[in-house]
């Protein structure tokens, strides 16, 4: 009997990692190794229990297994020629035996097996293409083909195959109607979606909190979700046109560390490290901590950025109710921005690409520090509450030009303007939602309630000269002395604060039909003022204006079948207006309106999955560059502006070896009204149809390659529409090769972008002054070591 135990407790393998799911799959990486070993990775994978005679296995090895299967078909393929066969038992204890007329072997009991199924979207290896929920639309965590809203997720598999080094890279086609901007002056990120610009300061929010006025670093972040349509409701003042929001690594209960260096043209070299794992036996206490260091050179002159980047972070779980993350960020730039190519006859000038219109190598110093934190308790297993917060603080200073003075008469020499000054932006973010689920009269609750606020305060002192004008066909550089700008002639300070409640419900009818309901009231104070003398001058001259409003959001999804739903939704927004006239005055809120309608569809095994939305979209009070002002910062109302469109995304995996991304956008956005001239005019940057194509193969365990295209259409380059920025279609590829060194895994990856070298325009800054060059032909390579 003691011997019997005995074999039964080295047969037996526990759940370790996730639990068992009936028809559910698991992503598997088991390497070739002895069968016994391999039946034992495969549980901790699978969280499957088995029981097994010991001398079953003995002498017996197993091929290796990488890829994502339900149990039973991983278990066929370990067994392969083992003459063992399977069976499983409806609550997930496999047993092995003999296949007929292989022999005997004494079986042990069953062991039973209680856990809920899970689906770790956040595992390493994790290859999806696909992601199931989502939670940006709704703030809780619901399936994707149960929401009434257009939502994107862009999983790590991507960014990673892609081998992304910037939040606009990482969304640029991937996801239908969006454009990711970096250059062009700009000192953030910022993104147009469904033909709608930012707000100029950034547009993406971190884990649901607006995180403004950065450029990102991908090191630190797990996914990014993109909400299309007005999020007012559930995230205040936004743009309409939808939101980004980036989800960022969490700490893990088991250790995983990776080392990876990336090389590329133009003198480009990236670090990275990723390191999680418990600090104490209870797994009560979890770390993780992702860097970087970047050093890169561009085609264009003088353009380049070293970053140092860093994110510590920690997580608590006391005991199954309590959870709390407390994250750091640091991040440090020595950056040169692009500010492009001013156009000349209705094109991008026809100059070299390569050519800036700086002066110099000078750069600029861009600093900021990030702490954010929130913790979670659970009431029961329906309902918990929630509080997050976030503070960052943001300053850039240095020498830089600024191309907005325009080119003269001849069309040749462009005036600039030479600054040199300090700008800090201090902001704090947070919210706290209850929420919970219940059923009454027949139908089930998903109930949110919540508070938020953000406040921000910027301040910026410069001393701004006219500096000489260059030839744009004959450039002279070093014609100016940056340490002779000492006297500051420009000062700035703006305050804004917003607070915000909101509710939502979503409401389950018949197992099929799906109801969202949700409304928020909005309190803004904002106000900003110039002064040619003091900070505190500036300060004392800001007037507060103060807006209030509410916004109603309705969806309604029903599921057709279990693989189709058809939703439509009306959603409505506000967001105050940034912004300072000539003469110092204010301006209206801004107010947007979306109807949408749209199918959803999902494979039976869940692995691949599309988005088709119609949508009709008007903002009103929309802010434009004064032109009879040299300064940009000087604004006007540029009217109402409206957006209609269709688009399509389709992604996840196809076969076993097959996946695949596909994006299309067809839109038509227009000024309706306007105070400047603009009536009927495009909105800049927003091709009438774009769309891309992105797949890869897995030709065995080890080797992969994609390929793909990115096509977007001529869309013009201001809001005047006096200047086209040309269509194009880009090529990329990639591949790579992983080599395991026992359980460690060394992957070799290469990616081309723009196999074919065309030469294209990314971008502009709005005006004509600013045509941003896309890469020539590049190559970026990577050596990647995890263990």
């Amino acid at each position: 009997m003691t011997f019997a135990i005995k074999r039964l407790a080295a047969a037996v393998a526990l759940v370790s990692a996730q639990a068992y799911a009936e028809d559910g799959k698991h992503y598997f990486d088991i390497p070739a190794q002895p069968l016994a070993a391999a039946l034992q990775q495969l549980s901790a994978q699978s969280g499957a229990a088995m029981l097994y005679a010991e001398q079953s296995t003995t002498g017996k090895t197993s091929s290796a297994l990488q890829g994502e299967y339900t149990t039973e078909e991983a278990l066929r393929k370990l067994l392969k020629g083992s003459g063992l066969t399977q069976s499983i038992n409806s609550d997930g204890t496999v047993t092995l035996k003999p296949a007929s007329g292989a022999g005997d072997a004494t079986m042990m009991g069953a062991v039973t097996v209680v856990g809920k199924a899970a689906y770790d979207a956040t595992a390493p290896y994790n290859p999806d293409y696909r992601l199931p929920n989502a939670t940006t639309a709704t703030k809780t965590d619901t399936p994707i083909m149960e929401t009434p809203i257009s939502i994107q997720v862009i999983p790590k598999a991507v960014l990673a195959d892609k081998q992304s080094t910037n939040l606009p890279d990482a969304v640029n086609g991937h996801v239908s109607g969006v454009l990711g901007r970096t250059g062009g002056g700009y000192l953030y990120d910022n993104f147009v979606i469904r033909g709608l610009a930012g707000s100029g300061f950034g547009d993406a929010y971190r884990n649901g909190l607006y995180n403004r006025q950065d450029i990102y670093d991908i090191a630190n972040i797990e996914q990014i979700e993109i909400l299309k349509g007005p999020a007012a409701v559930l995230y205040g003042r936004i743009e309409p046109g939808g939101l980004v929001n980036y989800v960022t690594k969490k700490p893990r209960d088991t250790p995983y560390y990776s080392l990876q260096q990336q090389f590329g043209s133009y003198d480009q070299y990236r670090t990275l490290i990723d390191a999680t794992g418990p600090l104490d036996d209870d797994k009560t206490l979890l770390y993780r901590l992702n860097g970087s260091y970047t050093d890169n050179q561009s085609f264009r002159e003088f353009v380049g950025n070293e970053r140092f980047f860093v994110a510590p972070s920690l997580t608590w779980r006391p005991n199954e109710k309590f959870e709390s993350n407390l994250q750091l960020e640091y991040k440090r730039d020595r950056m040169n921005a692009d500010y492009g190519i001013p156009a000349v006859n209705g094109r991008p000038a026809p100059i070299p690409i390569t050519r800036t219109l700086k002066d110099g190598p000078q750069r600029q110093l861009m600093e900021s520090t990030l702490v954010g934190f929130d913790w979670t308790y659970h009431f029961n297993d329906d309902w918990k509450i929630t509080q997050r917060y976030l503070f960052k603080d943001w300053s850039l200073s240095g020498p830089t030009f600024y191309n907005y003075l325009g080119l003269q008469n001849d069309q040749r020499m462009l005036n600039r303007i030479a600054t040199t000054g300090v700008q800090d932006v201090v902001t704090h973010s947070g919210n706290i939602d209850l929420n919970g689920k219940f059923e009454l009269l027949g139908s089930r609750h998903n109930l949110l309630v919540g508070v938020d606020g953000f406040h921000a305060t910027t301040d910026s002192h410069d001393a701004d000269n006219p500096a000489p004008a260059i030839d744009i066909y004959n450039p002279v550089y070093g014609q100016v002395d940056f340490s002779a700008l000492t006297n500051e002639n420009a000062f700035f300070y703006r305050k804004e604060s917003w607070v915000g409640a909101y509710v939502q419900d979503q409401i389950t009818l018949f197992d099929k039909l799906h109801v969202l309901l949700g409304g928020r009231y909005d309190s803004v104070t904002t106000g900003e003022n110039f002064s040619p003398v003091s900070l505190n001058t500036a300060k004392a001259g800001r007037e507060a204006k103060e807006d209030s409003a509410f916004s109603p959001r309705a969806g309604v999804l029903y599921q057709v079948q279990d693989w189709l739903s058809a939703y439509g939704s009306y959603t409505e927004s506000f967001s105050a207006n940034n912004g300072v006239g000539a003469n110092g005055t204010s301006f209206d809120p801004q107010e947007g309106q979306q109807y949408e309608v749209g199918l959803k569809t999902e494979s039976h095994d869940k692995r691949f999955s599309s988005t088709l939305a119609f949508f009709h979209l008007t903002k009103s009070n929309l802010l434009t560059d004064d032109p009879n002002q040299a300064d940009p910062n000087f604004r006007i109302l540029a009217g109402k502006i409206r957006s209609k469109g269709i688009e399509l995304d389709l992604a996840g995996q196809i076969t076993d070896q097959l996946h695949l991304l596909a994006t299309y956008a067809y839109t038509q956005v227009n000024y309706l009204e306007d105070f400047s001239g603009l009536r009927g005019n495009r909105l800049e940057n927003v091709p009438r149809h774009q769309g891309s194509l992105w797949g890869t193969w897995q030709f065995n365990e080890a080797f992969k390659a994609g390929l793909g295209v990115v096509a977007v259409g001529s869309r013009p380059g201001d809001s005047d529409n006096t200047f086209i920025l040309p269509g194009y279609a880009r090529l990329d590829a990639m591949a790579a090769y992983t080599h395991r060194i026992g359980q460690h895994r060394l992957t070799a990856q290469l990616n081309i972008n723009n196999l074919l070298d065309k030469e294209y325009y990314a971008n502009s800054d709005g005006g004509s002054r600013g045509a941003i060059p896309g890469y020539p032909i590049n190559v970026m390579g990577s050596l990647k070591y995890e263990f």
